[in-house]
């Protein structure tokens, strides 16, 4: 049995000063105060030194690191990616994968679930598969290259569907053709349907709602917003996701693809509960400037702002950022608790990926999975995976 003691516990709803952890087994069996929790005399103990303890951060969109991708289609690959991200903080992801030729990603599926079945104490633990793409929108593609992006045709829904419940979630544009038709199919089948690379209107996100979508992606980015069509203005994709209650969104809060301005909006609008963060991160996480690719395209991390461009500079392709800096960037600029912060880099993306039962939370049963971090800049000490330190700083 062991215990991690003197630290400021978040949950992350609840803050707990002076509190106690004590876990066994790679399990919570107790968290609180020290008069609810007392530590047993055998017990190993953890001095926080009155550091923050918290719950490890969970990634439900991050694609690549240390110079590997998920839809690479090699198990040392997405080995790479989720030892690059465990080592930020992250010990929970999907494994995002990007647009390619189907049979592609066909591959990078088989090699992910091979990774799964064998997971290694020093990888970020894979829940399941996110794919984006390549059932996006023309108008609205970012970095997807669009010589990509269809609709898959019936014998490719069917290979689709065969990886499910690996297959987690879906994300697509609900306004292309048989877009409807495959969002009720997938949430037939248990896999959540996201809206995103979408040059929707709101009308047309409301009518993939009612058929089951219940998340958006990357809210601003790669997303409709209010247009004239005549003289006329439509509401888009964007203010749905903001309005709609029934709707989830998430946001990359890297400090380069949204303001704080807007960042502050989505938080206000859909509150911790609703909103999560994500790192949308790419070959380049964990690296520096330099030439990567992203879905079969060359794209650039300039040293001067550490995000990635398509080559005409027109658009992001994907950050290099970790939901650790998420979560900074979200208290130190654009000014919210870190209990809401922590909120939404760990039980909400839990919440909205139905998985919630499974991690993000510092409680009785859930698998001791945690951070310490400095109090005066959220700087990662010691990342712990099922009960298991597997980094100091």
């Amino acid at each position: 049995m062991q215990a991690i003691v003197n630290g400021v516990i978040y949950t992350p709803t609840r803050l707990i000063p002076q509190g106690v952890l004590l876990y066994d087994a790679g399990k919570i069996l107790a968290v609180g105060t020290r008069a609810q929790v007392p530590v047993p005399e055998q017990a190993k103990i953890i001095d926080a030194q009155g550091q923050i303890v918290c719950p490890g951060l969970v990634d439900i969109h991050g694609h690549a690191g240390d110079g590997a991708d998920y839809v690479d289609g090699a198990t040392e690959a997405v080995r790479t990616t989720a030892r690059r991200h465990l080592r930020a903080g992250t010990t929970s992801m999907l494994a995002t994968t990007s647009s390619a030729e189907l049979e592609h990603i066909w591959q990078a599926f088989d090699c992910i679930r091979e990774v799964m079945e064998n997971q290694r104490q020093d990888e970020a633990r894979l829940m399941g598969i996110h794919m984006e793409g390549p059932f996006l929108s023309l108008e609205q593609r970012g970095a997807h290259p669009p010589e990509l992006l269809r609709m898959p045709n019936a014998a490719e829904r069917d290979k689709l569907f065969s990886y499910v419940p690996l297959l987690h979630s879906v994300t697509l544009a609900p306004e292309r053709e048989g877009g409807l038709q495959l969002i009720s199919a997938l949430v037939k089948r248990g896999v959540i349907a996201a809206g995103g690379h979408s040059d929707a209107t709101y009308e047309q996100v409301c009518e993939a709602m009612n058929l089951g979508m219940s998340h958006t992606v990357h809210c601003w980015s790669g997303m409709s917003t209010v247009r004239r069509i005549n003289a006329k203005r439509y509401a888009g994709m964007v203010e749905a996701s903001l309005m709609e209650e029934g709707l989830t969104t998430e946001i990359i809060a890297d400090g380069y693809h949204l303001p704080s301005s807007l960042m502050r909006m989505a938080y206000r609008l859909k509150g911790p509960d609703k909103l999560a963060l994500v790192s949308d991160a790419m070959r380049a996480s964990g690296l520096g400037p330099g030439t990567y690719t992203v879905a079969e395209r060359t794209v650039y991390v300039d040293p001067d702002q550490m995000v990635a461009f398509t080559e005409d500079r027109k658009a992001f392709a994907g950050s290099v950022a970790t939901m650790l800096q998420c979560v900074q960037q979200m208290v130190q600029v654009v000014g919210i608790s870190l209990t809401d912060a922590l909120r939404m880099a760990t039980e909400t993306p839990a919440h909205i990926m139905h998985l919630d039962d499974q991690i993000g939370a510092l409680a009785p049963g859930y698998p001791a999975d945690v951070l310490i971090l400095d109090r005066a800049g959220l700087a990662c000490k010691m990342v712990m995976l099922a009960g298991k330190i597997v980094y100091r700083y």
